[in-house]
């Protein structure tokens, strides 16, 4: 059996996009709307300009989900996420549904560990 030499030499990597800014969306739903809101959650940012970060999900009831999509945009535009929006705003069951943008991945109302029910979303 005869093997191949391994080349060392590198390819030249892409330049990776810089990431402009993070944006947080907020949705508040029923427990049986809550599957298919996290499917269109993570199907809208996995398409070129954006990408998933973090996926939060808080029950604070029986009959309620809040979920917190934090995404990175990797341009200016925000039109992955008003496609995001408008798609979830057809769901009979979500509830409540708003996003924002910020420039660093975490904010106060953000952090690691604190409940999102009591986070609060400046400028919301």
């Amino acid at each position: 059996m005869r093997f191949l030499p391994r080349t060392y030499l590198r390819r030249p990597r892409q330049p990776a996009a810089p990431l402009s800014s993070f944006a947080t969306v907020h949705v508040h739903c029923g427990q049986r709307a809550e599957t298919k809101v996290r499917a269109l959650c993570v199907l809208a940012l996995s398409r070129p300009g954006a990408h998933l970060e973090a996926l939060h999900v808080d029950r604070p009831d029986e009959a309620t989900v809040h979920l917190r999509v934090t995404a990175a945009l990797h341009s200016p535009q925000t039109t992955v996420l008003d496609h995001l929006v408008d798609q979830l705003s057809r769901e009979p069951h979500v509830r409540d549904l708003h996003w924002h943008q910020h420039h660093t991945p975490g904010t106060r109302a953000h952090e690691p560990g604190r409940r999102l029910s009591r986070a609060c979303c400046p400028g919301a």
